[in-house]
């Protein structure tokens, strides 16, 4: 098991490393457009955007009954991360499965939480779309209306209640294994909050980048950026057989954002903001995994003193 850990991360870490060495070149031809110090103010709205995705699924994870302090809920989710850099939406649900076992998480409430996390990002996100991109582009492109018809099922998932009945119908999930009865309001809401900040931050996170070419005003880029990024999340999250959703992100991200800049440095902004998801998926991760690794180094000493003296105690004892 230790030996398939290593290989998810290696793996990952290399598949993610890979994508942001691939594209360098187009990110080096585009970064005089937009600066360094663009690329850095970015970071930090990025960051927060991720925490906040991690605050959302600890707050599903505690209503499902398992309360994970923040250190370690971190080092199983921004770890498990690094999984959607591999082909396939099947990875980071695995990977958080493993993690989630060693902190005591059941593996089927591991896959739950995720799953769930993953419905309210989809559900808040395309909220958040309908109610900034229809808007922002005027009519331009008039087939984005018909993003408003799954709004009401959307809104009507995020009812616990709701969500419970239709998770109930997947088997594999087996909800009256470890889990509780229903999801209580109290998480939800909770889930919901954070996956809407994150969407404000991810936003915020293009519209810094977006500002480069001031063509519009700060108010209109950044509700562009904020719709663009949540509606390029979605797209990628469908196109799930590509690493972390790549080119089908980029482009969604690219159309939305045409109705304040034009095409080229849409671009430019999809591709650096590409290459900055992953270096502070990496870093996150890092940090996570180090904490973790500080954190346990004293409870494997203590645990192999109190053996020891245990130890000690019984040839004694026998003596």
């Amino acid at each position: 098991m230790r030996m398939l850990r290593l290989v998810f991360l290696v793996t990952a870490v290399g598949l993610s490393a890979y994508a942001v060495a691939t594209r360098w070149h187009e990110v080096s031809q585009h970064l005089h457009q937009i600066g360094w110090g663009r690329v850095a103010l970015c970071v930090p709205p990025m960051l927060a955007g991720l925490f906040c995705g991690m605050r959302a699924w600890r707050s599903i994870l505690s209503g499902l009954g398992s309360q994970l302090p923040v250190r370690p809920s971190a080092r199983v989710y921004f770890v498990g991360q690094l999984g959607k850099y591999i082909p396939g939406s099947i990875w980071p649900v695995l990977a958080q499965m493993e993690l989630g076992h060693d902190h005591d998480v059941p593996r089927r409430r591991s896959a739950a939480a995720l799953g769930i996390a993953i419905m309210v990002s989809l559900a808040t996100g395309l909220i958040v779309t309908v109610l900034t991109i229809p808007f922002v582009d005027g009519g331009r492109y008039p087939a984005l209306w018909w993003l408003l018809v799954p709004v009401p099922v959307l809104v009507a998932l995020l009812n616990p209640r709701v969500l419970w009945g239709c998770l109930r119908r997947i088997p594999v999930l087996n909800l009256k294994s470890n889990l509780p009865p229903v999801l209580p309001n109290r998480s939800m809401a909770a889930a919901v909050a954070w996956a809407t900040l994150g969407w404000l931050s991810y936003g915020l996170h293009v519209a810094v980048l977006v500002a480069a070419f001031r063509e519009y005003g700060a108010d209109t880029v950044t509700v562009a950026s904020i719709g663009g990024y949540a509606l390029a999340w979605t797209a990628g999250l469908i196109a799930f057989v590509l690493p972390a959703g790549a080119g089908a992100r980029d482009v969604a991200l690219v159309l939305a954002l045409s109705g304040v800049v034009a095409t080229n440095p849409a671009i430019a902004v999809a591709v650096v903001s590409r290459a900055v998801t992953t270096v502070c998926d990496l870093g996150l991760a890092a940090i996570a995994a180090g904490a973790a690794i500080r954190v346990m180094r004293p409870t494997v000493a203590e645990s192999r003193h109190r053996t020891a003296v245990n130890e000690g105690i019984v040839h004694s004892t026998t003596n």
